[in-house]
């Protein structure tokens, strides 16, 4: 029976190196602030990213894509039991992380006869009660983080922290335009941390050269919360069209 306690150590220990493992090669996500509202930017080969979990609350992950998908949906489900059972003036980032998705990522990972998720979530709200913090980080374990003006998640720590370390440095009040290159700029940066050895940063001019090359087999994912928006719902998905123009610099032609 002693011996009980430190076998389930162990085997949370060995969940989270599975999870750190699965999630090293996940393509990063950049959540930044720009003069209209809220940013979010990616590239990946694989399915959409970027989703509306409520009028103005997003959401984006990076790892398995049906793990992803579930928690989407609860997240989702939660929202919509709170603005039915309450108002939507009650559907809060803060109250969907602390109450919601946090706890049910926690006891996914904790429960050792069930699969942990396989993912780490990055949340943003528009304009928030009484201002504050825009963005949410939550990893697989549950363990969340709010963070203001802008936030990433990538494949690991060090990749998140050298994209945070640029978007500190970056302004909140850039046209849309302007706010997608540097967006991008920092998911170069990111992807190009995922593959760097000693934790060394890249430079500027490599992730521009990088850019120039790495993006032949991705596709750019962009959605806002604009809030200049009329409609109720403040999400909306970039085309393909409205990316094209911002982004042709980093594109080969």
């Amino acid at each position: 029976m002693l011996e009980e306690p430190y076998r389930w150590v162990e085997a949370i220990n060995n969940r989270r190196e599975y999870v750190e493992d699965q999630l090293a090669s996940g393509s990063p996500v950049v959540g930044t602030m720009y003069a209209d509202g809220v940013l979010l930017l990616t590239a990946t080969p694989g399915p959409r990213k970027l989703f509306e979990v409520y009028d103005e609350i997003a959401f984006a992950a990076v790892g398995h894509p049906a793990d992803i998908e579930k928690l989407r949906k609860a997240v989702i489900d939660i929202a919509h039991l709170e603005g039915f059972n309450l108002s939507a003036n009650d559907v809060t980032l803060q109250r969907l992380v602390s109450f919601g998705i946090g706890p049910l990522m926690k006891a996914a990972f904790d429960e050792l006869f069930r699969s942990p998720f396989v993912a780490r979530v990055l949340m943003a709200e528009l304009d928030p009660d009484g201002g504050g913090d825009a963005f949410f980080t939550i990893d697989a374990d549950g363990s969340f983080a709010q963070s203001g003006g802008a936030a990433a998640i990538s494949g690991n720590a060090e990749s998140a922290q050298a994209m945070t370390a640029q978007l500190q440095e970056t302004s909140p009040e850039l046209p849309l335009d302007q706010a997608l290159g540097a967006a991008l700029e920092v998911w170069g940066l990111g992807r190009l941390t995922l593959d760097a050895r000693d934790g060394e940063v890249p430079s500027a001019e490599a992730v521009r050269d990088f850019l120039k090359g790495g993006l032949q087999e991705l596709t750019v994912e962009a959605a806002v919360l604009d809030r200049d928006r009329a409609a109720k719902s403040k999400f909306r998905l970039l085309t393909a069209e409205q990316l094209a123009e911002p982004l042709a610099s980093y594109f080969e032609v």
